[in-house]
């Protein structure tokens, strides 16, 4: 852990009962303390059959591949890749469980019944200097010093639209909960993850506990929301950036078909909060290997209507979640600032 901060010190504020220099960055003991303090407390849908978990044992499961043409994909052997030297296509990796999306979800609940375990759940946690002249997002007043960055990882996406009629699914899911500090660590915004965006809400209009802001996990999907409502997925917004141009509008049929059931359905049944709900683990100095995998987490993303994908009623989505820019300080320009 880092030392104290000298003597010399003029000017200080408080983290977790510690004073801290405002014109210095945070030793590694103050960002940890910073990390707990602003973690944040996760509800969950009573019929959520995923919990956030550390990936390891999900690693245990998947295969390496590696793309030596398009669409051609061999199995390698040895640690996880952290370069893509020498590659030809994009993506060159991919992490691929012993099942096919095409053949729908049963495989992965069967495979996976080990991997998801509310007793293990793990949330990954960063403290990242934000760079001076950083803007902060639209409608968000003040200036973001530091950006409290959460990661939950989920070993299987598996939304299914009300009736069961649409489902979406991926392997492996990466999502995001973010707290911005100014520069006297106090609080800012808010930004959670959901699908292919996110939603920034200034912190006064939070709903938390303390320090801790309240996360309500989409069914599914493991969205991340504000309040626990029933919420449009935007899937169209996402289907037109991530599906190949000559299946958009199949996709958008797809869609279409049961559009008034495309939302995301959230509850309170599941709670993680804190040490008493999961382990956070810190992901200070060097990063582990396969934080640094520069490939996909999943063979894709597929999308598909009725109770067992057909080659006439699902569609390639996407190409599955990429690993976490764990250095990133800035939230996306395309998430929008909810200030309800």
């Amino acid at each position: 852990m880092g030392a104290a901060l000298g003597a010399a010190t003029l000017l200080f504020v408080s983290v977790a009962g510690a004073e801290v220099d405002r014109s210095l960055t945070l030793t590694p003991a103050q960002r940890s303390d910073v990390l707990k303090r602003f973690a944040p407390i996760l509800y969950f849908h009573s019929d959520e059959s995923w919990a956030p978990v550390g990936v390891e044992r999900f690693l245990a499961l998947a295969r390496i591949e590696r793309q030596s043409r398009p669409g051609s994909w061999t199995r390698t052997n040895g640690e996880v890749p952290t370069s893509t030297a020498g590659c030809t296509s994009t993506p060159c990796y991919r992490f691929n469980l012993p099942c096919s999306l095409s053949g729908g979800v049963s495989c992965y609940v069967r495979t996976m019944a080990s991997a998801s375990d509310w007793t293990r759940a793990t949330v990954y946690g960063r403290v990242l200097d934000v760079p001076a002249g950083t803007p902060s997002p639209a409608g968000v007043n003040g200036t973001a010093r530091y950006l409290v960055r959460y990661w939950l990882f989920y070993p299987f996406d598996d939304w299914r639209s009300r009736g069961n009629v649409l489902w979406q699914a991926h392997e492996a899911d990466w999502e995001s909960v973010s707290v911005a500090l100014d520069g006297e660590l106090r609080p800012i915004f808010a930004a959670y993850s959901q699908h292919c965006s996110g939603t920034v809400r200034p912190w006064a209009k939070v709903h938390r506990v303390g320090t801790h802001p309240v996360d309500y996990v989409a069914l599914g999907s493991h969205a991340n929301y504000f309040d626990k409502t029933s919420s449009p997925t935007q899937f169209l917004r996402c289907v037109y950036r991530n599906v190949a141009q000559a299946d958009r509008s199949k996709a958008r049929r797809i869609v279409n078909g049961v559009q008034s059931g495309v939302t995301d359905r959230t509850g309170a049944a599941h709670r993680l909060a804190g040490a008493d709900g999961f382990q956070l683990v810190e992901l200070a100095g060097p990063l582990p290997s396969w934080a640094r995998f520069p490939g996909r987490w999943s063979e894709g993303e597929l999308l598909w209507v009725g109770r067992a994908p057909t080659r006439f009623t699902r569609v390639r989505s996407g190409l599955g979640p990429a690993t976490p820019r764990w250095n990133t300080t800035s939230i996306p320009a395309l998430w929008h600032t909810d200030s309800s």
